[in-house]
């Protein structure tokens, strides 16, 4: 998939384990999947220097997988753009996989680097964090908002967005997700 330049994919989410499988972590889920597809799943994620354990990575040939899980997402910032800066001297491409209250469960989005951050925390921690010097690229995996709930009140959305994926919201993630993900990383970089 990966071409001359390098592909850096950085997926955020909170502390793991203690938040694995929330949907506030479907974007370390959905990178865990793209490792699969781009046959990096025998590689042992490493942590990088001068993270303090925050950040993780695999080097493929001509791509890069950061995992940010060892720091709450909205505090991210700061640790992914010391990584980043490394990636400089390359042609990168970064692409920060992320969930989305605002996109139905299984739904992906690929939006470009001037889009909106909607109100995302962890987005808006890399956007101040990069000063704008790095561009990136989001890939929206939509959890939908809690169709029981006042969907607008802060603690409904804390609950909805730190609770735990439905069996079936696993199973749209696998099946549906995974593979929009894919075809939309394949076009961005064509």
């Amino acid at each position: 998939m990966c071409g001359k330049w390098r592909l850096v994919l950085t997926g955020i989410g909170n502390p793991e384990p203690q938040y694995a499988r929330t949907r506030h972590n479907v974007g370390l889920y959905m990178l865990e999947l793209l490792r699969k597809r781009l046959s990096l799943q025998n590689k042992a994620y490493s942590p990088v220097p001068h993270t303090g354990g925050k950040v993780h990575y695999i080097e493929g040939e001509n791509c890069t997988l950061l995992k940010s899980g060892g720091q709450y997402m909205n505090l991210s910032g700061e640790q992914v753009c010391k990584v980043w800066a490394r990636y400089a001297k390359y042609q990168a491409r970064h692409v920060v996989i992320h969930d989305e209250l605002s996109v139905a469960c299984g739904k992906v989005q690929l939006r470009a680097a001037s889009a909106s951050i909607r109100g995302h925390n962890g987005l808006r921690s890399l956007v101040q964090c990069s000063g704008g010097r790095v561009p990136f690229a989001r890939l929206a995996v939509g959890i939908g908002r809690d169709p029981g709930s006042n969907s607008r009140d802060p603690a409904s959305v804390s609950r909805w967005v730190l609770g735990t994926l439905t069996p079936q919201e696993q199973h749209t993630l696998v099946t549906e997700s995974e593979p929009a993900a894919w075809r939309a990383l394949a076009q961005y970089i064509s």
